[in-house]
């Protein structure tokens, strides 16, 4: 059996013989029993914030916190999955939440306490903070003498929040801290009233344990097969409250892992997302307008006519005239068409100007051996057929002056490009609005910011996607309005462009959803960036 193994030591066996392939074909049945624990490129990947996908963490707020507790043990990834409850985030100490002293403290920025000596052992692996219901348990164990059976009646005052319970066990507690002796009274008292803050924070460590291995075994796919891994996962993003988003978010971290992501290809005849030639490709039926219906209708018309063998003008006469007119100038619209190195301008020209041709000229023409004329040879042939009325030949002459002298511009304009394809698809892909903007004088792009030093100068050009305008909660500027914003390039996306009350009150009209800006300003030591001033490029 030969084994395909990756640079961090990882091992797959291989399914034939090739392993000199750049993707070889690797049997990926993982299971928890032999999946490696300590992949350093998964903890990396995890460590890095790069959980976008992954279970639990791929929210902002999952991602984020990732960057910052840096786990790298299943042990730390459970408890970062813990410390991320609105419990843990919102119970406040010293002005701070525990979620933050926890990760101080596994930082070495805060000085652990295990508020007594007898609690060590209990308190270690979690840096002196109680975020499990179980440790709760342990505790009362220690100090109290509880058996299992009085232990749980703990965990379920914990867990359901329940007063008039933890008042009984209040008293089973002190009693038995006052048998035990391992503590004082005063110290004892003191130990349940840290437990019972802890209802509002503390989380089933079994659950948070499974919740860990999940996660690990979603990121260890995604640091190992991130292009399947992206396949997968935006086929299901229509799942999702917010699909559109989310592909967006997928499609942009993909960018950023250098992984290419394209408009669908009618040759692959792929009904959703899948990988070819080293590319994700967006599947036929991921288009607005194209539904299952219409892609049903199309592998047919394909069993007939393979797609493959067929011109431009066969395919427009054979498949795009037998499918709905919206469908068809989706596919054209949003680059499914490519294949046929036209314009997309052009073949929606075309398209119209067979919408004009009656169903009996039609069947004439797909007479025609196609594949000798374009649009313009075929008219002229049409017009020459016997027995062509007066009114029918004065429409096809009108058409063939048509295309002679176009109305309008057949080539693609960037801006048309990008805005089509973020309505057809939900984000554009083939180009960025900043393609069309004289942008020369950047000096970083929206994947630099992560690796630059804290204070670094920046300019960068990006398209907004999104802001938030929010209140200062503290400090000297408290009530002030500032505003984060997400903006976007060729190479993925930065959602933190921090405006501060000065900057946001100059510029609040700039931002707007679309709005193309050159950014300058200094990074953030969160890698984020903060705004000193923006401006419009130039065209």
């Amino acid at each position: 059996m030969k084994y395909y193994t990756f640079d961090c030591g990882c091992k797959f066996k291989l399914l034939d013989d090739n392993e000199d392939k750049e993707i070889p074909s690797i049997d990926f049945s993982l299971s928890l029993e032999d999946l490696n624990l300590d992949c350093k490129k998964t903890w990396d990947l995890i460590s890095s914030g790069n959980t976008k996908g992954c279970f639990q963490l791929e929210s902002r707020l999952g991602r984020s916190m990732a960057k910052k507790l840096r786990p790298a043990n299943i042990e730390q990834l459970s408890a970062l999955i813990s410390i991320m409850r609105p419990g843990c985030l919102e119970a406040m100490r010293d002005n701070k939440s525990v979620s933050n002293h926890f990760i101080d403290k596994k930082n070495g920025q805060e000085s652990i306490d295990y508020f007594d000596p007898c609690l060590e052992s209990v308190l270690k692996p979690t840096y002196g903070e109680m975020i499990y219901q179980e440790q709760a348990m342990e505790i009362a164990r220690i100090i109290a003498g509880f058996d299992l059976q009085e232990a749980d009646v703990l965990r379920k005052a914990i867990g359901k929040k329940k007063v008039d319970l933890m008042a009984k066990v209040k008293k089973s507690f002190l009693k038995g801290a006052k048998k035990t002796g391992v503590t004082s009274i005063e110290n004892a008292t003191d130990i349940f009233g840290w437990i019972e803050k802890s209802q509002r924070y503390s989380f089933n460590k079994s659950h948070a344990i499974s919740y860990a291995y999940n996660a690990y075994l979603s990121a260890y796919s995604k640091a190992h097969f991130p292009k399947i891994f992206f396949a997968s996962y935006l086929k299901y993003a229509k799942d999702k409250i917010d699909p559109q988003q989310e592909v967006r978010e997928l499609v942009q971290n993909a960018t950023e892992m250098d992984i290419k992501i394209t408009v669908p290809d009618l040759l692959l005849m792929n009904q959703n997302f899948c990988i070819s030639n080293e590319k994700i490709y967006f599947g036929l039926t991921d288009i607005k307008n194209v539904g299952l219906s219409v892609y049903k209708k199309l592998i047919k018309l394909n069993e007939d006519y393979p797609i493959k063998d067929l011109c431009w003008t066969q395919c427009l006469f054979m498949i795009l005239d037998n499918i709905t007119s919206t469908a068809a100038k989706a596919l054209a619209s949003c680059g499914a068409l490519d294949i046929y190195n036209k314009s997309r301008t052009s073949m929606l020209f075309e398209y119209e100007i067979i919408l004009e041709l009656t169903k009996k000229e039609k069947e004439y023409i797909c007479g025609i051996d196609l594949e000798d004329f374009d649009l313009l040879g075929i008219l002229n042939i049409l017009l020459k057929k016997p027995r062509l009325n007066v009114n029918r030949k004065a429409i096809i002459n009108n058409l063939i002056k048509s295309i002679e002298n176009p109305p309008y511009s057949l080539d693609d304009k960037i801006e048309w490009m990008c805005d089509t394809e973020n309505d057809l698809l939900g984000i554009n892909l083939t180009y960025c609005k900043l393609d069309s903007y004289n942008i020369s004088n950047v000096n970083t792009q929206c994947r630099d910011l992560k690796g630059l030093q804290p204070g670094a100068k920046v300019m960068m050009a990006a398209e907004i996607e999104s802001f938030n305008i929010v209140k200062i909660k503290k400090g000297p500027n408290k009530g002030s309005d500032m505003c984060f914003v997400t903006a976007r390039d060729s190479t993925g996306c930065c959602d933190s462009v921090i405006f501060f009350t000065e900057q946001l009150t100059l510029y609040r009209n700039e931002l707007f959803e679309g709005n193309i800006v050159i950014i300058q300003g200094k990074t953030s030591k969160n890698g984020g960036l903060v705004v000193d001033k923006i401006y419009k490029p130039r065209g």
